[in-house]
């Protein structure tokens, strides 16, 4: 499914792909494709196939998951949801100059005390598994 979540104009370029993704709500970038490549200009697209059809759409897939991608037209910026394939349209009256897949850090739980840590490891099915297996 397709999905352009939001539109948002760039102001004075766009810099680096981590620039480009945090100015959007993502964590960092993993790799930009100008209109035509199917090599990244910028990142590390090793776990990406993207395939142009002019610069009009671009189908891609991703192994992992992506959170988002950018298309860049002219001045506006376009949010599509991630995953592992889509195809992005162009919205406007300007072809996509590029597009700049993302990714979102998750973050691991903080604990305040060694004892709550272990109360939540305690309590883990994983836990009362060996404990039964031991029995």
């Amino acid at each position: 499914m397709i999905i352009t979540l939001t539109t948002l104009a760039s102001a004075n370029g766009v810099g680096s792909i981590d620039t480009e993704c945090q100015r959007y709500g993502f964590s960092y970038g993993i790799a930009k494709y100008q209109c035509g490549n199917t090599t990244p200009d910028e990142g590390d697209g090793s776990t990406l196939t993207v395939t142009w059809n002019q610069c009009l759409s671009v189908d891609w897939t991703a192994n992992p998951q992506v959170a988002g991608v950018l298309s860049k037209e002219a001045t506006n910026t376009y949010i599509w949801s991630g995953g592992t394939s889509g195809t992005i349209t162009k919205n406007g009256q300007h072809d996509i100059s590029h597009i700049t897949f993302c990714g979102r850090q998750t973050e691991a739980p903080e604990y305040s005390s060694p004892a709550i840590l272990l109360a939540a490891l305690l309590s883990t099915p994983a836990f009362a598994y060996l404990l039964a297996k031991k029995k």
